[in-house]
């Protein structure tokens, strides 16, 4: 009786030997995942907006909810067994399976997908991420673009931001993978009757031509101007550094919107082609006299002094605006020792230099006593 009923137990012995190599083995095949690491996944499922990976781990890892989203046109583009690059964002879940990323994987095919989309001038599919006065920004497979707001079509402009988290359709107005510079336009859909006019009539336009405009937007590096050439409405940028001949740090404290201005055409932007891209570059100081010659006619060099704002500090030295729309420059190496000089403070300086050719002024500070040094 005790010889047979030691049989089972050496059957046992032996069943759990082999069970526990066979187990040791398997789990020194499984990966341990880490936040960041970059592994390869094979596509087992697509499924509820969820991609199913077979990534070597103890479980199978997730593409969900915004890495889904944001992946959701290339990853329309595999199949079951499909490989796919992917990161692991959470290395294992509350459910024990990881979360994971396609997002660059997706974002290489995405540039691939753009500048075909581009020459093609086809429709594309983007999200809505947010919107500002700017316009929309948008993401296109792990790619971050933006519809500028003179792309924006009547209807989406007027509650832009009931459409943060929806799709919309576009077509792209510039791709630069290089410089991660992806534009698109929803008005050439929505609008494309319109589009088409303005694109004809801007072929009319020409450098140096001057329009009537009125102000319609405002944004923080300068202001969107509305002309009428043709009977057809067309919006171009007045950058801020087009705006005043003197600095003009805020936009809204120069123009308002609605505000009739004059502008005077100084370019237009072209795509890689040469092609228009339908936006005009305005200028509205250089339909006024340029008040450099006319101002430094007052100076007298090396002889005499002048109150001035510092408007800038940099790596030269104080940039001071010595009359409305003219600067000079006060070296570093001209500032005495425990000076304190910041931007917006006065300053008594006297002229050193007029340099006409170049427009440039080179500055002295008024000094009580002259410093060891000074040069």
């Amino acid at each position: 009786m005790s010889r047979n009923s030691s049989v089972p137990k050496l059957n046992q012995l032996s069943s759990d030997g082999v069970m526990g190599q066979l187990l040791a083995q398997q789990q020194t095949k499984l990966q341990i995942l880490t936040s960041g690491q970059v592994l390869d996944g094979r596509v087992l499922e697509i499924r509820n907006k969820v991609l199913i990976l077979d990534v070597g781990a103890k479980s199978e890892g997730l593409v969900a909810d915004r890495e889904f989203e944001n992946a959701a046109s290339f990853i329309s583009t595999l199949k079951t067994g499909d490989m796919v690059q992917a990161v692991v964002v959470v290395p294992e879940t509350s459910s024990g399976q990881p979360l994971l990323s396609v997002g660059k994987a997706a974002a290489e095919s995405g540039w691939k997908r753009l500048e075909q989309a581009f020459r093609d001038k086809a429709e594309v599919d983007v999200r809505v991420e947010g919107s500002s006065r700017g316009g929309l920004s948008v993401v296109f497979d792990g790619i971050y673009g933006f519809v500028p707001t003179s792309q924006i079509g009547s209807e989406i402009a007027k509650n832009p931001q009931v459409y943060t988290g929806k799709t919309i359709k576009v077509k792209v107005s510039e791709v630069n993978k290089a410089e991660e510079r992806a534009v698109f336009s929803e008005r050439a859909i929505s609008e494309a009757g319109l589009v088409a006019r303005q694109e004809e009539a801007l072929k009319g336009i020409k450098e140096g031509e001057k329009f009537s405009g009125r102000v319609v937007g405002i944004v923080n590096f300068g202001v969107f101007v509305q002309i009428l050439k043709n009977g057809v409405q067309l919006d171009g940028l007045v950058h801020l550094s087009e705006i005043s001949w003197g600095k003009t740090p805020d936009p809204t404290k120069a123009l308002s919107i609605g505000e009739k201005v004059e502008v005077v055409v100084i370019g237009t932007s072209s795509s890689s082609k040469g092609e228009s891209t339908g936006r005009l570059a305005l200028s509205v100081k250089r339909t006024q006299e340029d008040p450099w010659e006319k101002q430094v006619e007052k100076f007298t060099p090396d002889q005499q002094v002048v109150k001035g704002m510092i408007t800038k500090m940099s790596d030269a030295g104080a940039f001071i605006e010595v009359a409305p729309g003219v600067e000079g420059l006060l070296r570093f190496n001209k500032i005495p020792d425990g000076a304190s000089l910041k931007e917006g403070a006065q300053v008594d300086v006297f002229i050193e230099e007029i340099d006409r050719k170049n427009k440039k002024i080179a500055l002295g500070m008024v000094l009580k006593a002259k410093p060891v040094g000074y040069k």
